[in-house]
């Protein structure tokens, strides 16, 4: 068998397996209201810690891994600044991924949220409620870190959602959305 008969029948096989997910994935498919998906998003959130923040300046991407902590579908991330800060006071829109633990294909669940970012420094009045929201007081992490030191240079990045997919296929959710407000043109 040569190279290229090899070759076309691997592709015949990646498309008939391909056809057999989608058959998969059409069976077990349920599309739940607005409201379980917003339950489903805030559990998730909480029962998670790392996302990646994504932004974007000038056609310049920038992905980050950071910890987040969640108030219902309100995500925190406390920062010492850096590029992300940069980026985000000159351009709001922001995307934030939070994937759960895989296991195999049907064990997959993952969210995307669209929205904007707003930073919250240590001189506003929102820093104190955005701490509380962070539990800097529990974090054993941060016992040795002397925030008064830094604190000049730290902010809480927020991001308020304007939409959501989901992902749980354990329980057949399907890349489906929720919007909380439009994305601005």
């Amino acid at each position: 068998m040569d190279y290229a008969s090899i070759q076309e029948a691997e592709q015949d096989y990646n498309r008939k397996l391909e056809i057999d997910f989608v058959n998969v994935l059409k069976r077990t498919a349920r599309h739940p209201g607005p409201d379980e998906l917003r339950a489903r998003l805030v559990r998730f959130l909480r029962n998670n810690a790392v996302g990646t923040l994504a932004t974007c300046w000038q056609d310049v991407p920038r992905s980050t891994p950071v910890r987040y902590k969640s108030r219902d579908v309100d995500i925190y991330i406390l920062t010492e600044g850096g590029g992300k800060i940069y980026t985000i006071r000159r351009n709001p829109n922001v995307s934030f991924s939070v994937y759960g633990r895989y296991a195999g294909f049907t064990t997959c669940r993952c969210v995307q949220i669209w929205g904007r970012a707003s930073i919250i420094e240590t001189r506003e009045d929102a820093w104190a409620e955005a701490l509380d929201i962070m539990g800097l007081k529990a974090r054993p992490d941060l016992d040795a870190v002397d925030l008064a030191s830094v604190q000049a240079s730290m902010c809480i990045i927020k991001i308020v959602p304007q939409r959501a997919r989901i992902l749980n296929l354990p329980v057949g959710i399907l890349n489906a959305e929720v919007i909380f407000t439009q994305l601005p043109a």
